[in-house]
């Protein structure tokens, strides 16, 4: 770290460090780009967007409210929505005479799911190139959302529609022998697993995908 770069840190604790946040100072600092050690550029960002206020003595009862709210929204827009739907048999599965996916009436549930399902994969598609060499964008998420991947929530998450909806396919070769073999094709020669959406773990969502979701 060179002794530019060290000053600079200095500056942001300085002016972080006082009771009172000088805003226009802080504006002055960031304007030339936020150092990412020891949590600079999450705090300075809260402190710009107005997510934190300028007293010091505040933050620890307006974070553990803006939590709380955020906590809030997802059980009233996410998991109580998500879970009545479960509870009513609104899902992929729900076939009967009258409503199926392939009623072209317009005010059928499946011509809806179908079209969110269009949404929802360009989102997918836009995520997967985001930074790809940036590893920060594909390696799965140190702090996922445990209050939407709790098991107890059974309702259908929107990885797992996106899951549904892609088409995975294999490779048929058959040797000399007349033995016929079939590869699945997780992805390009190279292709790093953690990469790999669709094949990390429930919990193991990655970065990405999190701040374009949740």
């Amino acid at each position: 770290m060179s002794s530019l770069h060290k000053s600079r840190i200095a500056d942001f604790h300085d002016v972080l460090k006082e009771p009172t946040i000088a805003l226009e100072k802080l504006r002055e600092l960031s304007f030339s780009g936020i150092p990412c050690e020891g949590g600079l550029r999450c705090l300075c960002w809260k402190i710009l967007l107005n997510y934190l206020p300028l007293e010091r003595a505040s933050w620890t009862s307006i974070l553990a409210k803006q939590r709380e709210l955020y906590s809030q929204f997802l059980r009233e827009m996410i998991i109580q929505p998500g879970i009545a739907k479960a509870n009513m048999g609104v899902s992929r599965e729900d076939v009967t005479f009258e409503d199926h996916p392939l009623n072209p009436n317009p005010d059928s549930r499946w011509n809806t799911y179908f079209k969110d399902n269009e949404v929802l994969l360009q989102i997918d598609k836009d995520v997967r190139r985001l930074c790809p060499d940036i590893s920060f964008f594909q390696r799965a998420t140190e702090y996922p959302c445990l209050l939407i991947l709790d098991p107890q929530n059974e309702f259908e998450t929107l990885r797992k529609r996106v899951e549904q909806t892609t088409l995975k396919s294999q490779t048929v070769a058959r040797n000399r022998s007349g033995v016929t073999n079939v590869r699945a094709n997780l992805g390009a020669p190279g292709t790093p697993r953690d990469s790999l959406f669709l094949h990390a773990s429930r919990g193991a969502l990655a970065t990405g995908r999190v701040k374009s979701w949740v």
